[in-house]
């Protein structure tokens, strides 16, 4: 019951916003309720932005649920729990519970943050997607890729951000690649709630064409709202290094129907899910994976810079009950992308963004100084920096302008 001491309570972006600030204002436009968010210790690390911040791992139910439960005695009622990145989805799914919340049920929120389990449902739905075999040891990686035949990719089952993954075309690359991947877990296990005790061994789909398609659920009807051009690196690793929106395949209804279809199956019917999608070199498209949260990387950014509204605004109307389909506009006026910049792996000598920017950039943020150490890309922990790019038009085939621009600006930015 929404009583005048409610409130709305966004998961999984504690006090780093970066690239997720607009989740706040869009939580606001959904109602006029206060947004809270979580961190370890809101005294150490205050953010602003946020009507309040209180102490719990958003990570964990058990401590989100103990921070509710603290202020309900204050008074404060919780009205909807939202998850804004991957680690957020089950712990919002088990708060929503508690408290008779409109919510993701247990099931989806398993099997949308477990890719074996995803992958199952896949399958058992007819949905194209690569063949998988979940592992635990070497020996296991190993046989499973003799079964598949090479080259397979390895990738955690419960991780996220292209962590951990990469291709395999030999045993020895297999072997180096699957030690790659449990120490990637070893590294984050203690900064991230995740099991990590199993990984998969993938079917490799042989091509660098991928797309995200953002797909608005709410109870049993799903409406995708854009699709994403993304832009990879090169194998062996698969780091995202740019989205554009809208892609040139928006308009595609054949890849926008198995996107919907994808999340029905995986039973994702409360906002935003964001659908990962592969063309092979016959252009048939296989499902990669889905999460029920937003597209991150700044994607929810994109799409509202081309389509003119806040696409958060409507994945937290779905959390509070609120049908989000009315708050839907359906063309886009403009293009839009994020695109990260990369320094040359070694220590950067000096960091200067150039006075005069290239006429369609929009903004430019670099996370590195003078004596940082730029690693190899592999995925999002090695960036050094992001910018952000619109255009007046909007793009019939794929364009590789976003990644070309950000190249161009690195080599100016990093000495």
């Amino acid at each position: 019951m929404v009583t005048s001491r409610s409130y709305v309570l966004l998961l999984g972006i504690g006090t780093r916003l970066f690239l997720r600030e607009r989740s706040f204002s869009g939580a606001k436009d959904a109602s006029s309720m206060p947004v809270w968010s979580t961190a370890l210790d809101p005294q150490r690390s205050p953010q602003r932005f946020f009507d309040r911040v209180i102490a719990a791992d958003d990570g964990y139910a058990d401590s989100v649920l103990t921070a509710v439960a603290e202020w309900k005695r204050r008074g404060w009622d919780l009205a909807a729990v939202v998850p804004i990145n991957d680690w957020g989805v089950p712990t919002a799914s088990a708060v929503a519970k508690e408290y008779g919340l409109p919510g993701l049920s247990t099931d989806s929120a398993h099997v949308t943050r477990d890719k074996y389990a995803m992958k199952a449902r896949f399958e058992a739905a007819d949905l194209p997607t690569p063949r998988s075999i979940a592992v635990t040891s070497e020996a296991e990686m190993l046989a499973a890729a003799g079964e598949i035949g090479y080259p397979v990719v390895l990738k955690p089952a419960d991780f996220s951000g292209s962590g951990g993954v990469s291709l395999a075309h030999t045993r020895d690359e297999a072997i180096a690649a699957f030690a790659a991947s449990v120490e990637h877990i070893e590294r984050y296990r203690d900064d991230f709630p995740i099991e990590g005790t199993h990984y998969l061994v993938e079917q490799y789909v042989d091509s660098l064409e991928e797309v995200s398609v953002e797909v608005l659920c709410h109870g049993d009807r799903r409406k995708t709202l854009t699709v994403t051009e993304k832009y990879l690196s090169d194998p062996p690793v698969f780091a995202e290094l740019g989205h554009l929106v809208p892609s040139h395949r928006t308009g595609d209804k054949a890849l926008t129907t198995l996107a919907e279809k994808a999340c029905e199956v995986l039973g994702i019917d409360h906002g935003i899910a964001h659908v990962e999608v592969k063309f092979d070199s016959k252009g048939a498209p296989w499902l990669i994976e889905a999460a029920a949260r937003p597209g991150g990387d700044g994607i929810m950014d994109q799409l509202e810079r081309a389509y003119g509204y806040n696409p958060y605004t409507l994945h937290v109307a779905s959390y509070l009950g609120i049908d989000p389909f009315p708050l839907v506009r359906g063309e886009p006026t403009r293009s839009s992308a994020v695109a990260f910049l990369k320094a040359r792996p070694g220590e950067i000598a000096s960091v200067r963004i150039p006075e005069k920017l290239p006429e369609n950039v929009v903004s430019v943020h670099v996370s590195k100084a003078p004596g940082d150490v730029a690693k190899p890309v592999a995925d999002w922990t090695t960036r050094d920096g992001v910018v952000e790019i619109a255009w007046d038009e909007i793009f019939t085939e794929r364009t590789l302008m976003p990644v070309k621009i950000a190249d161009t600006l690195s080599d100016e930015i990093f000495g």
